[in-house]
């Protein structure tokens, strides 16, 4: 696989930094970091099949807390993967995705002669970007942004948060405006949209994002996937965390998912129509099961004491279906549901999308809404009434990096700028 300039770079800088902990420690020969790789994480592989791959003993994963082993268990298939070696071949330092925020850290530690493993964050660069776009003949306002963009996951969302009918014709027009994060030039994680705007008999419409839903610019509640609570029982011991670095000690500890505290053998039940992918051990989770549902949302029900009889891969089931029981299978610490929700494969916050119905705004939340979309429409108003679309071209992109003059912008998505956080070895 091709290594840019910059990401050689970086390398050889992971290799000084290498060489250094080697002088202080007093080892009394020369280190060479020799070359440096980036890999996809394969289908079935695991943790600890990696470590055996490249001679790691076990005790590095076994000497991780229970927490840490469930958590750096989910690296998820076709992740890119990075590895340093040295001129013999030997792993010094692997990085391990885990999603668009943290990874897995696997490195040896030339002080105490060990491999060590630990969590830390994913540094991104994160853009605000500006999109419009001109509809073409017999197209759609969700082909027109994906057109533009070349972004999947893009036009996914947008495509959850737009449910209009409204009749669009050839030259009416939509924009966008969201933000994206970006690891060694390439999307990572879910794009957040702020607002949309689309055209129709020359009258804008607009939608807004705001806490984890889209609404109209009276506060209307758009049509969503939502899901039931997966147990009847539902006192919750543990919330969603996405994993903040902790202020004092320094490492990250995310929650991937909502625990409901219940009895063995409380019955559980599908958060919603799908079909099931997956009904098996799965490391740290125990027992689990995994259904895909639509709008590239996937839920995960873990450390499972018994799977129901017809929950087997493939098998469709309704919201509201039995598929198992209630245990402490797996890593974990007592009887508890663990329940994950998933939308194209980036942990997202389960009680953010339970719900049996659309809610309403009321007093400060209302108030906080409509504060935000008045800024948010008087943004997306401007974009459009200062931006040409050439007739080339058919479509405007401005890319902004937060935090970052606005005259700056990203110039290459392309290429794999690479820099390193010396404080903690994490990768931008």
């Amino acid at each position: 696989m091709r290594i840019s300039f910059l990401a050689v770079c970086y390398f050889a800088f992971c290799a000084l930094l290498f060489a250094g902990d080697i002088y202080n420690a007093g080892v009394q020969k020369r280190f060479y970091a020799s070359y440096a790789e980036r890999a996809k994480w394969e289908y079935g592989f695991t943790l600890l099949g990696f470590l055996a791959k490249n001679n790691i003993p076990e005790s590095t994963y076994y000497s991780l807390s229970p927490e840490d082993k469930e958590l750096v268990a989910d690296v998820k298939t076709d992740s890119e993967i990075f590895i340093v070696r040295d001129s013999n071949g030997n792993l010094l330092q692997a990085f391990l995705p885990l999603n668009a925020e943290t990874q897995v850290k696997i490195f040896f530690d030339f002080k105490e002669n060990l491999y060590k493993m630990n969590i830390i964050p994913i540094i991104s660069l994160e853009t605000k970007q500006r999109v419009m776009a001109r509809i073409q003949s017999g197209g759609s306002p969700s082909s027109a942004l994906y057109s533009a963009t070349k972004d999947p996951r893009l036009n996914q969302e947008f495509l959850m948060a737009y449910r209009s009918r409204q009749i669009v014709q050839k030259g009416d027009r939509i924009a966008v405006i969201y933000y994206r994060k970006y690891r060694l030039g390439k999307p990572i994680g879910l794009p957040t949209i702020e607002s949309i705007a689309v055209e129709s008999q020359g009258r804008f419409s607009y939608l807004f994002g705001f806490q984890n839903r889209y609404r109209d610019e009276d506060g209307k509640e758009m049509a969503s996937f939502l899901l039931i609570n997966p147990v009847k029982y539902r006192r919750i011991s543990s919330k969603f965390s996405s994993g903040r670095r902790h202020p004092v000690l320094g490492y990250v500890r995310p929650h991937y998912g909502v625990d409901f505290s219940a009895p063995t053998g409380t019955k559980i039940y599908a958060a919603g129509d799908g079909r099931i992918i997956f009904a098996g051990v799965k490391g740290g989770y125990g027992k689990v099961i995994e259904i895909q549902h639509d709008g590239g949302i996937k839920t995960l029900y873990a450390h499972m004491s018994k799977i129901g009889k017809a929950s087997k891969p493939g098998a469709f089931v309704r919201q509201g279906t039995y598929i198992g029981d209630v245990g402490s299978t797996g890593l974990s610490t007592g009887p508890h549901l663990h329940f994950g929700v998933y939308k194209n494969n980036m942990p997202i916050d389960p009680l953010g999308q339970i719900k049996t119905e659309r809610s309403e705004l009321s007093g400060s939340t209302k108030k906080a809404f409509m504060e935000f979309t008045s800024n948010a429409k008087q943004e997306i108003k401007s974009f459009i009434a200062n931006t040409v679309i050439p007739d080339d071209t058919n479509s405007v992109v401005v890319r902004t990096l937060i935090g970052v003059n606005d005259s700056q912008s990203l110039q290459d998505e392309g290429e794999d700028e690479v820099n390193i956080d010396t404080s903690n070895g994490a990768v931008e």
